[in-house]
């Protein structure tokens, strides 16, 4: 589970560097494109790929042993627009280059493409909005990180995780510092590091799920926590599948919490 802290402890933390390299405890731890259904666009250094409408089963899968009481009941959940999400996580060079100013980052994170990391949701939520996105709903991530297979555990499929660049079914987990973005192989909807790397913001608030089916759902209007989804670098396998929700406080900062964008499709 992610572990929350808040800035002004990350921000002591983060800048003694030699002392957190010894010892620090992890968080479990613009020109517009013409893009086609399930291709990929850049723009200002920002890849986009498009996700095609469609329905899912939500939640965890049947006979998951792992499944937390929050993946269930398991539900339809239809997703009635094509959506672009980012084909990656947001990195520190992107988020400099559109005028955001970054916390001061891990000592792991040395270079631009680097998943940011140290965001509240509410920067998070702000970055999305200045190069024309959003958050993504946690129902269209879900939904795109199972890359139209449904009843996965992973977005790759079964396979148990390997930390292995490039493998059809690696991801950064189990480690001590999250990797550039892109390093492993991408999901049948294009998109990077679905599991692992960094923990990634959603636009709901923490609410149950419903006990019917549901379409394009956004979450309760009003809560007091947020979601992140996806599991990171520090994190077990467990915490990679893709059913798996993760509540944190909307103004806390993680080291291993950061974002990607979406947008609706124009």
């Amino acid at each position: 589970m992610v572990r929350a802290s808040a800035r002004q402890w990350a921000r002591v933390v983060v800048g003694i560097v030699g002392l957190v390299c010894a010892g620090i405890s992890l968080f479990a731890s613009g020109i517009d494109r013409e893009s086609q259904r399930g291709g990929s666009a850049r723009v200002a250094g920002i890849a986009w790929a498009t996700v095609p409408a469609g329905t899912f089963q939500m939640g965890c899968v049947p006979g998951d042993p792992r499944c937390a009481s929050d993946e269930k009941p398991r539900h339809a959940v239809t997703i009635s627009r094509p959506f672009d999400l980012m084909t990656t996580e947001v990195t520190l060079g992107m988020f400099k280059s559109h005028g955001f100013m970054p916390e001061p980052q891990p000592p792991w994170s040395h270079s631009d493409d680097q998943p940011v990391v140290i965001v509240t949701w509410d920067e998070a939520a702000a970055f999305c909005t200045k190069i024309g996105g959003r958050l993504p709903t946690e129902a269209e991530w879900e939904y795109a990180a199972r890359g139209g297979k449904d009843g996965v555990l992973y977005p790759w499929g079964d396979k148990a995780p390997v930390d292995v660049a490039g493998a059809e079914n690696g991801a950064a987990f189990e480690g001590d510092a999250a990797q550039p973005v892109g390093q492993y192989a991408p999901n049948a909807f294009g998109l990077h590091d679905m599991a692992g790397n960094v923990w990634e913001w959603v636009s709901d608030w923490a609410s149950p799920y419903p006990d019917a089916a549901a379409t394009d759902p956004t979450g309760r209007p009003s809560g007091v926590v947020r979601l992140v989804r996806g599991g990171s670098y520090g994190d077990d396998p467990s915490n990679l599948r893709v059913s798996n929700r993760t509540p944190n406080a909307p103004d806390r900062v993680n080291l291993n919490v950061g974002f990607r964008c979406a947008r609706d499709v124009r």
